[in-house]
């Protein structure tokens, strides 16, 4: 039985903000799916899947952090995959923003 005071630690608040950042991330995987098929193609479809991409690796490793991270006995290999979550988030986060950069410029040109 999960108690108050077995959430309140930080190993805790670390499995619920993974639970609730898979959650969010299948979301945006089902809603970027859903975007894809309205799209032709072309760059913003191109880049559409590149984001998805990257969300379905974001899925893998939320997922993987639940089930996997305490159970590693090497804190070197923890500091390994938490470092490298964050890094291809902040890849993701630039091809986010070079994505909407050219959709806006794409929706400029169109008017």
């Amino acid at each position: 039985m999960v108690n108050l005071n077995s959430i309140l630690t930080f190993k805790g608040i670390f499995y619920l903000l993974v639970i609730l950042g898979a959650l969010i991330m299948f979301v945006n995987m089902i809603i970027a799916a859903s975007l894809k098929n309205r799209i032709p193609g072309g760059f913003v479809g191109r880049w559409l899947t590149i984001m998805w991409v990257f969300m379905f690796f974001f899925f893998l490793a939320e997922t993987g952090a639940f089930f996997f991270i305490s159970s590693l006995n090497n804190i070197n290999l923890s500091y390994f995959l938490i470092g490298a979550v964050l890094f291809f988030g902040s890849v993701f986060v630039g091809v986010v923003n070079r994505f909407i950069f050219h959709l806006i410029r794409e929706l400029e040109i169109h008017k």
